[in-house]
C-alpha cells in the first residue's frame, strides 16, 4: 500500500510540474519545508516520534520502530506555528512543546505552549500551571508562558521537571508536573532572579545561576538541603565561558562547557570542594564543542562543527556503534541522532553536501538498517551541485574557512551569489542547504564565508567580530569575493549579493559600501536601521540590550557610526536593484526594518521590489511563503544577474 502511495505522488509531483514555469518549478522543489525532522526513538525501542509537515502544517507523529506506517498524535493548527521539540515520558506518552507568533502591544513575538499525549493521538492535554495563571490574563504574561523540559526522570513515568513562569517568583521556577492532569509542584523557586537550574540524573536540582547586570553568578545545594552555596562569578562582558551541563558520575564535580585558559570550548570538570577547574575531559583540537547532549542529567555525548556537524559520544558501546555506521554509509556524512536506553536501536541521520539528508534506522540485535524518510523527497532524483571547502586570507592575515559551490555542465563562466551567512554569531558548513543548491539550479556559483564573528573557530576569532558590523566582517566578504573572482568558473562581471537576517544587512551595506561591484541585492529578513533594531533590544530585554551592547554597539553614544552602516541614513548611494523580502509575523526582526527601507528607496525613485508576507516568520516556517519568496528571488536573479 506504501509503495503505491509513493508511486501516486510521484506520478502527481511529474504532472504537476509540467503545468508550470521553471521559476514556479524550482520554488517547489526547493522551497519545500523539511518532511521529517527532530527524530527520536523510545526509550525501550518499540516506537519512533518524529515531526512531519502534512499538508503544510507541521504535525508530531509516531510509527513502530523502523515502520513507514505513521500515525497523527498531534497536529499544529497553523503553518506558522512550529514545534520546538518532542520528548518521550516513557514508551507511550510524549511531552511536545510549540510556539505561535502573536500581536502584543505592537510587535509580534512568539508565544509557547507545551502539551502531552498518548502516541495514538488519545489523552492529548495542555500543560498549564492552572494555579498561576488567570484565565483571561494579559497578553503580556501569556507571553512569558513558555514551558521547557529539564528532566524526563526516567524512574518516574507519570511526571517530569519544567521550567514554568511563575509570576509569584518574578521569573521561570523549576516544577514537576503530572503529563496526565497537568498537576504542577513547585521544585525550586526563581525568586530573587535565579535560573539557569540544573538536576543530577535522579532529578533533583543541585545548581543555579543569579544573573546582576553583567555578573552570572553560580550556586550550588547539596542534595537534601535547603542552603545555596556560591560557587563562582562570570563577567559575561568578558570572562571565561562557563555554562553548567549535569552532575558526575560520582557526584562530586559539575560537568561545564568552558573556555578556561584556551581559545576553544571544551568540557572539563569543576570540583566542587575547591571550586577549580580540572583538565579538560572533552576536547576538538581547533574547534569549539557547542552543542551537549543530555540525557536523563547525564551527559552522553557532544556536538562540534567542522566541514560537517560531528558527534561524539561517551560511553564506549555507543563510540563503537557510531563508527560501524561511519562505516557503513562510506560515502555519507552520518551519526547517530536518538537511541534506545539500552542503545541497541538507533535512528541515523545521513546527508552530503549535495545530497538531502536522510533518516535510517538500525537494529543492532538483528544487524537490520532500514532507509526511514527523506527530509527533501522531491530532490531525491535531481542533480544536484557539489560544494568545495576553500580558505580565504584576509587583509587582516586571518585564515577564513569558506565554500563555493559552482554549477555542473555549464558552458561558461557562471555569474556570482554572494551568500552570508545570518547569525552574525553562527557559521556555514557543507551541510545540505536547499537555498545552495536552489541557486547552483539556476546556473549560479554560490559563495559562503564564516567571516570573523562567525563561531565554532574559537574566541579570538569570533571576538574580532565584536563591533564589526558593516566594518571588517563586510570587509572579510569582499576579500573573500576578490578572490573566488580570480577563478575561470566565475564570471567577475556579474554577481549579487543574497542573504538572511544578518546576511540580509550584510547585502545592504554592500548595496552602498560597494554599489558599483554588484549588479544586484537581496535582503531576506534584513536590518536597515541598527540604531533602531538596538534600542527596540534593548526595550525587550536588561540582558539582550547588554549583550546587543557589547557585541553591535551602543545606539545612545554610537548612533553617528552605526548609522553609517545603516542601509536607510545611506539610500543616496544605492544605485543597483534591490529585492527586500519581510515577514509579517518575524519575532526577531521587525518587519518594517524593510517597509520604511522600501518606501525610503520609493521616494527616491530607486530600482527596489518589496515583497511583505502577512504570515512569514523570521525562518519562513510557513510552506506556501518560503515558496513565494523563492519564486520572487528566482524571477529577480533572472531579470538582474542572469547570464544571456
Amino acid at each position: 500500500m506504501f509503495n503505491k502511495f509513493i508511486i501516486y505522488c510521484c506520478f502527481f509531483i511529474a504532472t504537476f510540474f509540467s503545468t508550470q514555469s521553471p521559476a514556479q518549478q524550482n520554488s517547489e522543489l526547493f522551497g519545500s519545508m523539511p518532511l521529517v525532522s527532530d527524530v527520536s526513538v523510545s526509550p525501550d525501542g518499540s516506537s519512533m516520534a518524529a515531526q512531519m509537515m502534512l499538508d503544510g502544517v507541521p504535525t508530531v507523529i509516531t510509527s513502530p520502530f523502523g515502520s513507514k506506517e505513521i500515525t497523527v498524535a498531534a497536529k499544529l493548527k497553523d503553518s506558522a506555528d512550529r514545534i520546538e521539540s518532542i520528548d518521550w515520558v516513557n514508551n507511550n506518552r510524549l511531552f511536545i512543546t510549540a510556539s505561535r507568533p502573536e500581536y502584543i502591544e505592537g510587535f509580534y513575538f512568539r508565544i509557547s505552549a507545551a502539551y502531552s499525549v498518548n502516541t495514538d493521538g488519545s489523552d492529548l492535554i495542555v500543560i498549564h500551571n492552572k494555579a498561576v495563571y488567570k484565565q483571561n490574563e494579559s497578553s503580556f504574561m501569556r507571553g512569558l508562558q513558555t514551558i521547557r523540559l529539564i528532566n524526563d526522570l526516567v524512574d518516574d513515568d507519570q511526571n517530569v521537571l519544567v521550567y514554568a513562569y511563575d509570576e509569584r517568583d518574578g521569573g521561570y521556577s523549576v516544577f514537576k508536573v503530572n503529563v496526565y492532569d497537568s498537576k504542577f509542584t513547585k521544585v525550586a523557586s526563581a525568586a530573587g532572579g535565579r535560573h539557569g537550574f540544573v538536576t543530577d540524573v535522579k532529578g533533583n536540582v543541585v545548581f543555579s545561576s543569579i544573573t546582576e547586570k553583567h555578573l552570572e553568578t553560580l550556586y550550588y545545594k547539596a542534595v537534601g538541603t535547603e542552603q545555596w552555596v556560591e560557587l563562582k562569578t562570570i563577567d559575561l562582558t568578558g570572562d571565561i565561558n562557563f555554562d553548567p551541563l549535569a552532575v558526575s558520575d560520582d557526584g562530586k564535580s559539575l560537568l561545564v562547557n568552558t573556555d578556561f585558559n584556551s581559545n576553544f570550548n571544551y568540557i572539563a570538570k569543576f570540583d566542587l570542594s575547591t571550586k577549580s577547574i580540572g583538565n579538560k575531559l572533552f576536547a576538538v583540537e581547533g574547534h569549539d564543542i557547542d552543542h551537549s547532549f543530555i540525557r536523563n542529567g547525564q551527559l552522553i555525548g557532544y556536538g562540534y562543527t567542522k566541514d560537517f556537524y560531528e558527534r561524539s559520544f561517551i560511553s564506549p558501546k555507543q563510540i563503537a556503534y557510531n563508527s560501524q555506521i561511519k562505516a557503513l554509509f562510506k560515502n555519507r556524512h552520518s551519526f547517530i541522532t536518538s537511541s534506545s536506553v539500552d542503545d541497541q536501536k538507533v535512528v541515523i541521520y545521513s546527508e552530503t553536501d549535495h545530497n538531502p539528508g536522510r533518516y535510517y534506522t538500525i537494529d543492532f540485535n538483528t544487524k537490520k538498517a532500514d532507509f526511514w524518510f527523506s527530509q527533501y523527497p522531491k530532490l531525491e532524483k535531481t542533480q544536484l551541485n557539489p560544494v568545495q571547502p576553500i580558505d580565504v586570507a584576509n587583509r587582516d592575515g586571518l585564515t577564513m574557512r569558506g565554500y563555493l559551490t559552482l554549477p555542473k555542465n555549464q558552458s561558461k563562466a557562471a555569474p556570482l551569489i554572494v551568500f552570508p551567512h545570518g547569525g552574525p554569531h553562527a557559521r556555514d558548513d557543507m551541510s545540505f542547504d536547499p537555498f545552495v543548491q536552489f541557486f547552483a539550479a539556476q546556473g549560479y556559483a554560490v559563495l559562503q564565508v564564516n567571516f570573523r564573528g562567525s563561531t565554532g573557530y574559537g574566541n579570538h576569532f569570533h571576538h574580532q567580530g565584536y563591533k564589526q558590523w558593516g566594518m571588517k566582517m563586510q570587509d572579510d566578504l569582499m576579500d573573500a569575493v576578490a578572490q573566488v573572482r580570480k577563478n575561470p568558473a566565475i564570471d567577475a562581471t556579474k554577481s549579487c549579493v543574497v542573504g538572511a537576517s544578518y546576511g540580509g544587512f550584510a547585502a545592504l551595506v554592500a548595496s552602498f559600501q560597494q554599489a558599483e561591484q554588484f549588479n544586484c541585492f537581496i535582503s531576506i529578513s534584513g536590518i536597515s536601521d541598527l540604531p533602531a533594531m538596538l534600542q527596540r533590544d534593548t526595550g525587550l530585554s536588561e540582558q539582550l540590550g547588554l549583550y546587543m551592547k557589547s557585541t553591535v554597539g551602543d545606539y545612545k553614544t554610537e548612533s553617528d557610526r552605526l548609522k553609517t552602516v545603516s542601509a536607510i541614513y545611506n539610500t543616496d548611494k544605492i544605485q543597483r536593484p534591490v529585492l527586500l523580502i519581510h515577514g509579517v509575523k518575524d519575532t526577531r526582526v521587525y518587519f518594517k526594518q524593510s517597509l520604511d527601507l522600501y518606501n525610503a528607496l520609493k521616494a527616491k525613485n530607486k530600482t527596489v521590489e518589496y515583497l511583505e508576507l502577512e504570515n512569514g516568520t523570521h525562518f519562513f516556517d510557513e510552506e506556501a511563503d518560503r515558496k513565494q519568496a523563492f519564486a520572487a528571488m528566482e524571477q529577480f536573479l533572472g531579470k538582474y544577474l542572469a547570464s544571456n
